[in-house]
Order: C-alpha cells, then sequence, then structure tokens
C-alpha cells in the first residue's frame, strides 16, 4: 500500500467516525461529549448539555498529558473518573485508540459521559441508607422498650395475683374474728343475765358483761367496715388487671410490629445497596 492510499484510508475511517458520532450522541442514554481526534489534533466533537464547557475546537492541540495522549501513545483504552472539583460537572473519559487495517493508531475516539445524575443518586442513596439505619435503630429500640413493658406487665401481674391472695386471707381471717365477735356478743348477754340473777353481788360482772358486749359490738362493725373496703380493693384489682392485660397485649402487639418495621427496613437497606451499585456501574 503506497502513502497516498494509507492517507486515503486514514481519512476514510476518521471521516466515518465523524459522520456517526452525532447519531451515536444522540442515542447514547446519558449526557455525552464524542470527540475525535488524529494523532495530533481534534477533528470534531459534539458536545451534551452538562459538558458543553469541555468543548474543544476543531483543529486545538491535543493535551500531551490527557487520556486521549495517553490512548494514543499506549494503544490501550484509557479510563477515568474526573471528580466534580476539577470542571464543575463529575464525568468519566473513556479514550479508545483508532486503528487502521495496518494496526496503526491513526486518532482517537473519546467519549466523556456526565455523571451528574449517578452522583446525586449516589448521595440519595447514601441519605436512605443513613435514615434507614436510624430508623431501624430506633425500631429496634422501640421494640425493646416494648418487650420491656411486657416483662414490667408481667411482673405487676404476678404482684397483683399475690395481693389477692392476701385479700382472699385477710377474709379469712375477717370471718374468724365476725364469729369471735358474735360468740363475744353471747356470751356478754349470758353474763348479763346471770348478774341480774345474783343481783346486787353481781353488779360488778354486769359492767364486764356490758363491756364484753360493746367489744364484740364494736368488732363486728369494724369487721364489716374492714370487708367494705377488702371489697372495694378486690374490684379495683380487677380493674387493674383488665387494664394490665390490655396494655400487656398491647406492648406484644407493639414489639411484633417494631420487629416486622426493622425486617422491612432491612429489606429496603439491602435494596439500597443494590441501587448503590446500579449508580457505580457506568
Amino acid at each position: 500500500m503506497n502513502y497516498q492510499t494509507g492517507v486515503a484510508e486514514k481519512s476514510t475511517i476518521l471521516d466515518t467516525l465523524i459522520e456517526v458520532a452525532l447519531i451515536f450522541q444522540k442515542l447514547f442514554p446519558l449526557d455525552c461529549n464524542i470527540t475525535i481526534t488524529d494523532r495530533k489534533c481534534f477533528l470534531a466533537e459534539y458536545s451534551g448539555e452538562d459538558l458543553e464547557h469541555l468543548h474543544q475546537q476543531e483543529g486545538a492541540k491535543i493535551s500531551e498529558t490527557g487520556g486521549i495522549m495517553k490512548a494514543i501513545e499506549s494503544g490501550n483504552i484509557q479510563t477515568s473518573v474526573i471528580p466534580k472539583e476539577l470542571y464543575g460537572v463529575p464525568f468519566k473519559s473513556v479514550a479508545i485508540p483508532i486503528k487502521d487495517e495496518n494496526g496503526q493508531i491513526i486518532g482517537c475516539l473519546a467519549i466523556a459521559m456526565s455523571l451528574k445524575n449517578q452522583e446525586k443518586l449516589e448521595q440519595a442513596t447514601q441519605s436512605l441508607s443513613v435514615t434507614s439505619e436510624e430508623i431501624v435503630a430506633s425500631t429496634q429500640e422501640l421494640a425493646v422498650s416494648a418487650q420491656e413493658l411486657a416483662n414490667g406487665m408481667e411482673l405487676v401481674d404476678s404482684l397483683r395475683e399475690e395481693m389477692e391472695k392476701h385479700v382472699q386471707r385477710t377474709e379469712k381471717l375477717l370471718v374468724f374474728i365476725k364469729n369471735i365477735a358474735q360468740n363475744s356478743n353471747i356470751l356478754g348477754i349470758n353474763a348479763a343475765i346471770e348478774a341480774a340473777r345474783a343481783g346486787e353481788k353481781g353488779q360488778g360482772f354486769g359492767i364486764i358483761a356490758t363491756e364484753i358486749r360493746k367489744m364484740a359490738e364494736s368488732s363486728a362493725n369494724s369487721v364489716e367496715e374492714i370487708k367494705t373496703i377488702t371489697e372495694e380493693i378486690k374490684q379495683k384489682m380487677s380493674q387493674i388487671s383488665q387494664e394490665m392485660q390490655k396494655a400487656f397485649q398491647f406492648a406484644q402487639s407493639q414489639a411484633a410490629a417494631s420487629q416486622q418495621i426493622a425486617a422491612a427496613i432491612q429489606g429496603l437497606n439491602e435494596f439500597i445497596i443494590d441501587l448503590e451499585g446500579l449508580s457505580k456501574i457506568i
């Protein structure tokens, strides 16, 4: 192949790339720049919205330190990610060396893809991840608190049962005291009868009998008062038991709901990880 044929082939390949580059740029799903160069200069460039400020004029010299020149000199594809701090917009650059039929490098095809949306997506997933972790921690604390509340309710209910047993024992003692009062009253009546029969000699015994009857009557009244109080205590304890049962069921339900929420958010975290991975694919 002579020199003129080589130049013609070189021009044909690069010209073809120039012609189809705009079509590729329009078909590409991301905002991007497509650049075609020969070994020294920029031949054509089609700029996207985000990377328009990177546009190079036709005929401009290729930077000696950039990815395009590295691809031309090495013959290998050069890939780099440019941070936002350098040009205001983060982007990924891929420079592909172009070879003719003889394997000689005649230029470069470079694509610069804007990572602005990917950066926003990554920031959003990171923020969502932090938020979901905080929610998980809060729901776990809530579940622990609910479980502690349920345990506390069980303890209080156990104490209530003990109190009921004490009330029942008190009722038995009241029955015993009431019987003593009744027997004391009968004893007082009998003593008063015997004192009356004894006449003057039985007056002192009569006074004692009267006091015994008063004491028996007072004891009987006290027993009735205590019995009324214990009945009120039983009623209040029954109400407390009902409310405690409701609170216990609520605490258990809350603990179960918190665990379900934590499990759901854990699934969301896995989705966030997948989403973050997708944002880095390009």
